[in-house]
């Protein structure tokens, strides 16, 4: 399901619910599964998406022109899931969408319909801790994000609550921009490792065979996602996945 840390670098993928279509989501994610890649994201479509950069934004904007929501989102985890069972599918949202759906009821759906993980960037971990008990009974793995500004004593206690990977964003920022792995970065990560053991997945700004090599013995999952979205709009979904393929040969990980 999820790696382990120190093994070796994983892509993580994305898909917007909704974009291109409702109807092209499942093929897509085929393809995607194909090409490689056993980490999915599933976005549930929002208007104000705001850790988000244009990619995104726009995927979205056409996603909820074309029926996506969070109903859509769990339908079709509930058939991935069970298409692709070597593949894990985490459920992104901002919080807005599930408030509205129900917490409880929400988390209980997701697991039902086979999600293995969920980030939501803009829940304080102060909201989630109560839901922690009832997320390890789902086996619902909370993924949460930390920031370069993230302080030590908030590191500690994000950590204390993460389960399966915690989500390293890499800059400040939006995604979609371009990320130098210096110095900084390396130290960055080498703090967030003194507060956890469970693997580390880097987001924001990962755009090609480079970034992924620079990433590799660094972090054991590479968040590729609006690059992806990207091809996608650009060139449809089955290129899209040989571009996935080829990117993920290029970096030596197939």
């Amino acid at each position: 399901m999820f790696p382990q840390q120190n093994d070796k670098l994983q892509v993580m993928s994305h898909a917007v619910v909704g974009f291109p279509s409702l109807d092209e989501n499942e093929q897509a994610i085929a393809s995607l599964v194909a090409s490689g890649v056993h980490l999915i994201e599933l976005q549930v479509p929002f208007s104000d998406p705001v850790a988000d950069g244009h990619t995104l934004v726009n995927a979205c904007y056409d996603a909820l022109k074309n029926g996506g929501s969070l109903r859509a989102t769990l339908d079709l985890c509930a058939k991935v899931s069970r298409q692709h069972p070597e593949a894990s599918f985490i459920l992104m949202s901002y919080l807005n969408p599930l408030y509205r759906y129900g917490l409880e009821r929400l988390f209980r759906d997701a697991a039902a319909a086979g999600f293995k993980g969920m980030i939501i960037p803009d829940m304080p971990v102060e909201q989630l801790e109560p839901y922690i008990p009832l997320l390890d009974e789902l086996g619902l793995a909370p993924i949460l994000m930390v920031t370069p500004n993230t302080p030590d004593e908030r590191v500690a206690r994000i950590a204390n609550s993460a389960r399966g990977m915690v989500y390293v964003v890499s800059r400040m920022g939006v995604t979609g921009k371009q990320t130098q792995w210096g110095d900084v970065f390396h130290a960055y990560v080498a703090r967030i490792r003194n507060y956890t053991d469970l693997p580390l997945a880097v987001g924001f700004g990962i755009q090609s065979a480079d970034d992924l090599k620079a990433l590799t013995g660094t972090a054991e999952v590479a968040a590729f996602c609006s690059k992806y979205i990207e091809w996608q709009r650009e060139d449809g979904s089955d290129a899209a996945a040989r571009k996935m393929k080829t990117l993920l040969e290029d970096a030596e990980l197939l």
